[in-house]
């Protein structure tokens, strides 16, 4: 399969190239399968798969590459999956952003039974002036869900009349969260972005700090190198019992 892609790829690996309309439907086909799996069973590759979904129209055969590169990843884990346990820790949630370029990307994960029932990775629609303005926009969005889930659980008998925390790495973000007043570097954020501030107020949600290296949505906003990303998936799918399977193994049983 990879010599045969190769083959195709070649004449058409300059950027001022167009990309043939047969590699635009299969970058359509694997990206469209793969969001199945990135928002029902593997939230490990909810951003890649994010960030893919983004070139849709206009692939290159480098994000083809990219997008099978992610397939194999999956096949190569194929044990690994969302692992809940019985018991009583409630609802909780963690939310981030990264503000590394111009449109941020926000990023949530809530968990319960120590594993993951909702996750987002979601570029937002306007430009942030700040880390602490990608942050409040991410907050506000994951509070949504918050309450979805709230609703939901309570529907279901497992309700709690405790707020959920909703775990943040960006201190100016957390006290924003609780300060109702406007300053000279907040009053330009649109007022839906407060909506974060509102379930506080209503006691709906707290807001606790949490550190940048203990805050999983970090996992969903940017990529990670395997020394951070592994213990942060198996974290967030409740699988750090279960051990990896050796990448040279796998490519031994596919014949290289």
């Amino acid at each position: 399969m990879r010599i045969y892609l190769r083959s195709f790829l070649a004449p058409w690996s300059t950027a001022s190239s167009p990309t043939p309309r047969f590699l635009i439907k299969r970058y359509q086909s694997i990206v469209g399968a793969l969001n199945y799996s990135a928002t029902h069973t593997r939230p490990d590759v909810a951003y890649s798969v994010g960030q893919l979904s983004r070139a849709m129209a206009y692939p290159t055969p480098e994000l083809l590459l990219a997008a099978e590169h992610v397939l194999r990843y999956l096949h190569r884990t194929r044990h690994l999956g969302l692992r809940y346990e019985a018991d009583t820790l409630p609802l909780e949630g963690y939310s981030d952003s990264d503000w590394a370029v111009k449109h941020s990307t926000s990023g949530f994960v809530f968990q319960i039974c120590r594993a993951a029932i909702s996750w987002g990775s979601k570029k937002q629609k306007s430009v942030a002036l700040s880390s602490c303005e990608a942050e409040i926009v991410a907050a506000s969005e994951a509070s949504k869900e918050a309450i979805y889930l709230r609703r939901f659980l309570n529907e279901l008998g497992f309700g709690s009349d405790k707020p959920t925390p909703l775990k943040v790495d960006n201190q100016a973000a957390r006290d924003l969260a609780y300060n109702p007043e406007h300053h000279e570097r907040t009053k330009h954020i649109d007022r839906r972005h407060f909506y974060v501030r509102e379930l506080v107020e209503a006691e709906e949600l707290v807001v606790p700090f949490v550190r940048t290296a203990d805050n999983i949505a970090d996992f969903f906003t940017k990529p990670l190198p395997p020394r951070t990303f592994i213990p942060m998936r198996n974290i967030i799918m409740n699988m750090s019992s279960v051990p990896d399977v050796p990448e040279d193994a796998v490519a031994g049983r596919e014949g290289g």
